[in-house]
């Protein structure tokens, strides 16, 4: 389990492909180094071989029957060879021994026909044989007088020393190999563990936070890379979490306030009215107070009820390619009734052609709503609604709803589309809203494409704008 569990650890993982990787690659490097240097030690041999030969051959001469011969002079380098490391011999065209030195102590060097017959042809042999389980290297080279050739040198050298070399440097790659892989798999393991030392910290920083505790942040300090842009992508999850989890709690708060104010008055009219026999104007005016009440739960809880569908699933749109100005018109009719009871005067200013393609029970309950708030909110002067295109050639499409009430304070227009915020609660309460129909006018139009956004100038009045864009947006 020990060993299971380590392996699943991405600091060891990733510093055993490491060291994996880098055998591999040490093992190709010193497989090509000791071929190289091998190499370098048969080149380095064979050209000491030809030198050799080259000199034995410049200083033989012909004997009357065309026969190499060694005359008066020996070949300083080769006349004393040391004992059993080199020779040389000169042999004529049938083969046999004409001259040589280093033979007795180098031992039995057989001659190879196949050898004798490629020099005879006018070609050099190298070749590495074995005498007496020893190797020795031998180069064969026809021997030429006037351009006949007339015999052959032979000039050969032990290869114990290359092969010590050889077996010396195998034997420093076999034990480099295990001491470099086990000096980077320290130095893997230490590099990995502060390469990934962020990944802990956002570990342990994610174990200990929960719904009820959402304010800790990771706060690391890394440079631009894929760990810096991690922690900083985490740290940027956990705030909007945190602000989800804060807006869920305040929406709780405020739904279970605004359920609960209907409710207690609902309880106190019945209480009252068991509490001793009434007459019947007196329970016709409780039964008229707890209508009044439920229909405001109703409407309460069909808007929760939207939200919560908005923000579970999305808003559902039915698209129609509709004019707005039709829509509009019908609305300013519907509420004109409304403004001329306060003695609001309602006027109206759109543009022909607003052809978009939108959902019109939507666009009705954006604009509607925006335009009963106005007639609400203002105690005298006048509403406008105006609709036209934002320019030539542009399609979206802007609906202004501006009035000339009170206006909303700057420190409150930050919040005014925050589901249950209220600007003057008992006001707002006393005219039966609940601070939830400007938020879900904003969901209706951001799920078009669109927005609403708000400008307002206290004691002058407010200017609510809705924009929608005049072909539905590419998904």
């Amino acid at each position: 389990m020990g060993l299971r569990n380590s392996l699943r650890s991405v600091r060891v993982r990733l510093t055993l492909w490491y060291v994996l990787i880098l055998m591999v690659v040490q093992s190709v490097f010193s497989g090509a180094l000791y071929l190289a240097l091998r190499i370098t030690l048969y080149d380095n041999m064979d050209d000491v071989l030809r030198s050799s030969a080259a000199l034995v051959a410049d200083t033989l001469e012909v004997d009357a029957q065309g026969r190499p011969s060694t005359g008066s002079e020996q070949p300083l380098q080769w006349s004393s060879p040391k004992e059993g490391e080199h020779f040389w011999r000169v042999l004529d065209l049938s083969a046999q021994m004409v001259a040589q030195a280093g033979m007795y102590e180098m031992g039995n060097v057989s001659v190879d026909p196949a050898t004798i017959a490629a020099a005879l042809a006018g070609h050099d042999v190298v070749q590495t044989i074995w005498v007496e389980e020893n190797p020795v290297r031998v180069y064969t080279a026809p021997v030429t007088h006037e351009g006949q050739i007339i015999g052959l040198v032979q000039a050969g050298i032990s290869l114990e020393d290359v092969y010590e070399i050889l077996a010396a440097f195998r034997w420093i790659l076999l034990l480099a190999l295990p001491v470099v892989l086990a000096l980077a798999s320290v130095g893997g393991l230490f590099l990995a563990g502060r390469a990934l030392r962020p990944v802990d910290q956002i570990t342990r920083a994610a174990r200990s936070i929960s719904a009820h505790d959402l304010s800790q942040r990771l706060n690391l300090d890394l440079p631009d890379d894929d760990l810096g842009r991690l922690a900083r992508t985490f740290d940027a999850m956990i705030a909007r979490l945190d602000a989800a989890f804060r807006r869920q709690r305040r929406f709780t708060a405020d739904a279970s306030h605004e359920l609960r104010t209907p409710l207690t008055i609902i309880k106190g009219d019945l209480s009252l009215a068991l509490a001793h026999p009434r007459n019947t104007d007196y329970y016709h005016r409780v039964l008229a107070e707890i209508d009044e009440e439920v229909d405001h739960m109703s409407r309460l809880v069909e808007r929760l009820l939207s939200l919560a569908r908005a923000d579970a699933e999305g808003v559902p749109l039915h698209r129609q390619t509709v004019d707005l100005g039709v829509i509009l018109t019908d609305l300013i009719e519907q509420t004109r009734p409304m403004a001329e009871a306060k003695g609001l005067t309602l006027t109206v200013q759109i543009a022909p052609n607003l052809t978009a393609s939108v959902d019109p029970d939507a666009v009705t309950q954006v604009v509607l709503n925006l335009l009963e708030n106005a007639i609400k909110y203002t105690p005298s002067g006048r509403v406008r609604l105006s609709a036209h295109r934002a320019g030539p050639g542009s399609g979206e499409i802007r609906i202004a709803i501006s009035d000339s009430g009170p206006g909303i304070p700057a420190e409150h227009l930050p919040h005014i589309f925050d589901r249950f915020y209220r600007v003057d609660r008992a006001r707002s309460r006393e005219l039966g809203g609940a601070g939830l129909g400007l938020a879900i006018a904003r969901e209706l139009a951001r799920a078009h494409g669109g927005d609403v956004t708000v400008h307002s100038v206290p004691g002058e009045g407010s200017t609510f704008t809705v924009y929608l864009p005049g072909r539905a947006p590419t998904a």
